[in-house]
Parts: structure tokens; sequence; C-alpha cells
């Protein structure tokens, strides 16, 4: 029994468990309005999205009752940060103990590879995030209180700054953040919020012991990569939606509203799924821009998804490397394993391999089944919506709601994957421990 409950399947397990959970509770009474039921597939999306902190809605916000509004925030904040690490968090701030397979679950929660102690870290992870998540809880409910009043801005504040964080993109207002894009308060606190979500706990814990050390040590390899294609990411995001939208969704803005916008639309992809424009009216390069984004991601550890910001930078500099002639892959003076390199191939072959198909399957079904997304001019639409989905970002150009049932349920199956992770639910299927490394006779075939 122990050998088959690994912690990869007891962390794919807990996100089935709490979707199934999140899914039966959002069907109860007192959770809609009258008359706005949710019909078993809807709640199994919503619950699905907000487990998976993904933000794609089938119904309106205003269709829940504030019951139904703290089951939806209690989900992302519990699919944010892991069931089962949150579990952990409760145990540490209570002193208890942790097992050493209960050690190899938070790593597959919060990390891709093996520490020595991870006591700090989850004492860290608990603290960042009711800190982070209570000062962005106060600025936006200083930003709200003056047309809402204090406490429905206090209320509004908790749930946006927890679903920024946790990356979720949940928001109680039909049009996200577009009505108050020209809120710099607003669009910056958010924006600060899901870019610290993003980064991951470990960067956040080795910056914090960098700081308290007497000696100043260097940050960890993986620390420096993480902040170095985070920055890199929303620089070249921020300018490529100013050059894509000049004169399509950022027509009308100027100032420092239009820097604004342009901004937060580069910092959103990143798998957080707010808005301060309409996608709708996004130009064809621009959506595309905005998959690409998508596609990446936020950093290991962290509450997004994507494939991950250390995956391009792996990737990018073995292409340098060899470009360069070099035989081993060279990182700021470390070398990193070939392990690692065939890792970030991996995943990036399996994520455009299941964004392709899943596209494939989507357009099919729409077409056979009357849909009215399965003509060649909503390829790109389809494209869009099903990376948000295995990105877990929640961004859309609004025809989520118009999907048939069974393309609904291949997003949900997106959403489940990219969350947990294409490697990490392989992982779980599989029964018996790989044989050992082999050499076989090599032989070479032509790439390229």
């Amino acid at each position: 029994m122990k050998r088959w409950w690994t912690p990869a399947r007891a962390f794919v397990i807990s996100f089935l468990a709490l979707i199934l959970t999140g899914t039966l509770l959002l069907q109860l009474p007192g959770m809609t309005h009258p008359g706005r039921e949710l019909a078993w597939h809807e709640a199994l999306f919503t619950s699905t999205s907000a487990v998976c902190v993904t933000g794609l809605v089938v119904r309106s916000p205003y269709d829940f009752t504030t019951r139904g509004q703290i089951v939806i925030l209690l989900l992302f904040q519990l699919g944010g940060l892991g069931i089962l690490t949150f579990g952990f968090f409760l145990v540490v701030l209570l002193g208890g103990r942790m097992s050493f397979f209960g050690r190899g679950l938070v790593e597959s929660t919060l990390a891709e590879g093996p520490w020595e102690d991870f006591w700090p870290l989850l004492r860290m992870a608990a603290m960042v995030t009711l800190g982070v998540e209570a000062v962005g809880a106060a600025l936006l409910a200083l930003a709200w209180a003056p047309s809402m009043g204090t406490k429905t801005a206090l209320g509004w504040g908790i749930f946006h700054s927890v679903s920024a964080f946790c990356n979720a993109g949940f928001g109680l207002h039909p049009d996200s953040l577009i009505p108050w894009r020209g809120n710099m308060l607003v669009v910056f606190t958010v924006a600060g919020l899901i870019i610290v979500g993003g980064l991951g706990f470990l960067p956040l814990t080795d910056l914090f012991e960098k700081w308290r050390s007497p000696r100043r040590r260097p940050l960890s390899l993986h620390t420096r990569l993480v902040f170095v294609t985070t920055a890199a990411l929303i620089v070249v995001g921020t300018v490529g939606v100013y050059g894509f939208e000049w004169d399509s969704a950022l027509a009308g803005l100027h100032g420092m509203e239009r820097f604004g916008a342009a901004f937060f639309q580069a910092v959103t992809p990143r798998t957080a799924g707010f808005s301060t424009l309409d996608y709708g009216h996004f130009s064809a390069a621009g959506l595309l821009f905005t998959v690409v984004l998508m596609f990446i991601g936020a950093s290991p550890g962290s509450t997004g998804g994507g494939v991950k910001t250390t995956t391009l930078g792996v990737l990018v500099a073995a292409a340098v490397s060899r470009a360069r002639g070099h035989r081993r892959v060279n990182l700021w003076n470390r070398t990193l394993p070939d392990g690692l390199l065939a890792t970030a191939a991996t995943l990036m072959g399996a994520g455009l391999s299941l964004v392709l198909l899943a596209t494939l399957l989507v357009l099919h079904l729409e077409a056979e089944l009357g849909g009215t997304l399965g003509g060649a001019d909503s390829f790109l639409r389809v494209l869009f919506e099903v990376v948000s989905a295995f990105g877990t970002v929640g961004l859309s150009t609004g025809i989520t709601a118009q999907l048939l049932v069974p393309s609904r349920l291949i997003l949900v199956a997106l959403m489940f994957l990219g969350r947990v992770g294409p490697l990490t639910f392989g992982l779980a299927l599989t029964w018996r421990p790989a044989p050992g490394d082999w050499q076989q006779p090599e032989e070479t075939v032509m790439i390229g």
C-alpha cells in the first residue's frame, strides 16, 4: 500500500477530491440566486476552474450568492497552495512533525527538486501567503471604499486579493477589472499580487534568507533564473502589447492609463486571468502573442500554471550554449545537468502536444455537433481558450459560455492537467518503478 501511495498520486487524488467536493457544494441550495441554479457540468467547470486557479467561467459572478462566492474563494485558496500543502501549513504552525512521505508531498506541490529542510520553506510560505494577501486586501479596500462603502470594499478587497495572489483570476464583476483600469492603485496592486504569487515560494524564501544572512550569501541559480525570466517576460510583454494593440485594444487610452493597461496585460497572461482590456477587441497578432505568454506561465512552486519560466530559461540557455559551440549547458558560472535539459524539453513537448490535440478536438466537436465555433475563422479564439485552460490562466475572448458541453469537458481536463502538471500526472499513472537505465548500442539520427 505504501509503495502504491506515492506523493504524485496523493497530489493528483487530493485535487480530484477537492474538485468533486466543490462541484457538490456549488449545487447545494443557497449557492446561487433563485432561478440561476447550476447544471452538473456548470458546477464541475466552475469547481475545476477554481481549484485549478484558472478563472474561466460559464456563468456570471452575479449568479452566485455571498455563500457561493465564499465557497469559490476557499476552493481557489486551497487549490492555489495545494490542498495537502495547506494541510501541512496547519501542522507547521501548530508545531507538528513532518514524515518523509510528507516532505516528498510538499516537494511535489511547491518545488521540483529535493530540499534538505522544508520547515523554513513552509513557514515562509504560510507567512508570505497570509501577509501579502492581507496587504493586498487593505490596498484594494482603500481604493474601492469611496465608491462602494467600507464593508463592501473590504469584502471585494479580500476576494480579489486572494484571487490575484493565487493567480486564480476570479472576480466579482462580469467585466473583470476593466471598470477600474484608470485606477492605478487597483491596477498595480493586483499586478503586484499576481507577480509575487507567480514567483514561487522558493525564490521568496531564498531572497529572505539572503537579506537575513550576515554573510549575504548569493542567490541560488533557480532564484536568479526565475527573477531574470520573469522580468524579461514582463518587459517584452509590455512592449509587445503596446506594439500590437496601439491602434486596437489600447485605442482611446492615453498616458498612464495606456501604460497601466499594457503593463497589466503583460502580467496577467502569466496565469492570472484578470483583465483591464477586452480580449474580444484584440488584434490577431495580439491574441497570438498573448497565447505565447499564457503557455509559458509562472514559475515552479508558485500558484500559477503553464510550462514555467524556468523551462523556457533552461531551453534558451541550451540554445545559446549550443550556438557558442559548448557541449554542456552553462548558466552564470554553473553547468546544468543533462537530465534537466531533457526534462525541460519533455515538458515543453508534452504541453505543445496537449494544446494542439485539445484544439483539434474542440474544433472538431464544435463542427460535428452543431456548435458555433467549428469554422476556420474560430481557430485562433479556440486556441486562445485552450491555452488559457492548460496554462490555468482564465483569460477569454468571450467564447467560454458558447462552447458545447463536450468542449467544456475537454477544458476541464486541460485545467486539471495544467494545474497538477503533465509530468506529475504521468508519474501518478505509473504503476511500477521504471527499470534501470541500460546502455544500448548507440546510433544517431538526423535532426533539423
